[in-house]
């Protein structure tokens, strides 16, 4: 932790502008943990600029302030780069050309190391974190004391949307006594438990509400009610205009169905584009989403496929309920 704050101040010294990412399709860490450093770096008077493929931010109005965020075009370039909530250079889209053009690089993570390592000057990755913006606060809470009280509330709102998205509103097995108690502190600062789930997981509008329905509406289950599959097509998202990158993981309405040990959702993002979402207590789902390019925690990982829905549903069932299978048969040995 040590040489992440000795990093983390040779950032507030850098040349103007500092570019900041995080990974494609933003969530509620990586997104709000850049917007934390934004904010923290303009304290510091450096510019920044949060790079984005274009995403609509709708779900984080609340927290844009006046951060700058822009969508990436190949012009662009920036002496330093601050990476947050991802390590796999595949994960950053189009936006991973601007390493090249960077000299410093800094990358700050809590994801299991994958195939294509970003490339680095400085990284911190550390797993034992339920969210990147929880490593953010371990590294500079003690910095925060004696700020304004306005900026002190937005900054321990960005961390506290961090370990609210990563734990699924304190649901998922990584909500710890350690999680709980940074919450807390959190809320001590200044961040608004009851207002900001309202506004990250209950601001959804009707047609958000009725895709979700048609969603759930093509739930399969397999291996006696053990593997869970349900599957989204552009023809749901166009019907109630919606765009679908921009509807919460539709994974939280099912992981907690009875019996279920695994959730596999396939969501079309283009025409035979597909982003695949693996959710599982039982199955390491970082290393299956690995074969297929992705990654992320044992628990929770994704990739993108490219093909025809009907035949990239069969394929991944397949090889998901072989390695369901070989652990089964490990557990009963």
């Amino acid at each position: 932790m040590d040489s992440l704050r000795k990093a983390l101040k040779e950032l507030t010294q850098s040349a103007s502008p500092v570019g900041i990412l995080t990974h494609i399709n933003p969530d509620g860490d990586g997104f709000c943990a850049a917007l934390f450093m934004a904010k923290w770096l303009s304290l510091h008077e450096v510019d920044s600029m949060i790079v984005t493929d274009g995403d609509d931010l709708a779900l984080f109005e609340h927290l844009l302030a006046d951060a700058q965020v822009q969508p990436y075009h190949p012009e662009m370039s920036f002496a330093t780069l601050l990476i947050l909530d991802c390590n796999n250079i595949a994960r950053l889209g189009e936006r991973k050309d601007l390493l090249d053009k960077a000299s410093q690089v800094y990358l700050i993570d809590h994801h299991e190391v994958e195939v294509g390592l970003i490339p680095a000057q400085y990284s911190f990755i550390e797993q034992s974190f339920v969210s990147v913006g929880a490593i953010l606060f371990e590294a500079l809470e003690a910095q925060l004391q004696g700020l304004p009280p306005d900026v002190l509330t937005y900054l321990a709102s960005c961390l506290y949307t961090t370990i609210l998205n990563d734990t699924n509103t304190f649901t998922n097995g990584n909500t710890t006594a350690i999680v709980l108690d940074q919450a807390a502190r959190m809320a001590a600062l200044g961040a608004n438990p009851s207002l900001l789930h309202r506004q990250y997981f209950q601001n959804q509008s009707w047609q958000e509400i009725r895709y979700t329905g048609e969603v759930l509406g093509t739930t399969q289950v397999y291996e006696g009610g053990k593997v869970l599959l349900l599957y989204s097509t552009l023809q749901m998202a166009e019907d109630n205009g919606i765009i679908p990158a921009d509807v919460l993981n539709v994974t939280r309405w099912v992981q907690g169905v009875r019996g279920i040990e695994a959730v596999i959702f396939i969501r079309e993002e283009s025409p035979g584009y597909f982003k695949l979402s693996f959710r599982s207590k039982k199955v390491d789902v970082s290393r299956f989403a690995a074969r297929y390019g992705g990654g992320g925690h044992s628990n929770a990982s994704g990739c993108h496929l490219q093909g025809e829905l009907n035949q990239i549903k069969q394929m991944i069932l397949d090889d998901f309920i072989q390695v369901y299978r070989e652990i089964d048969a490990q557990q009963a040995q």
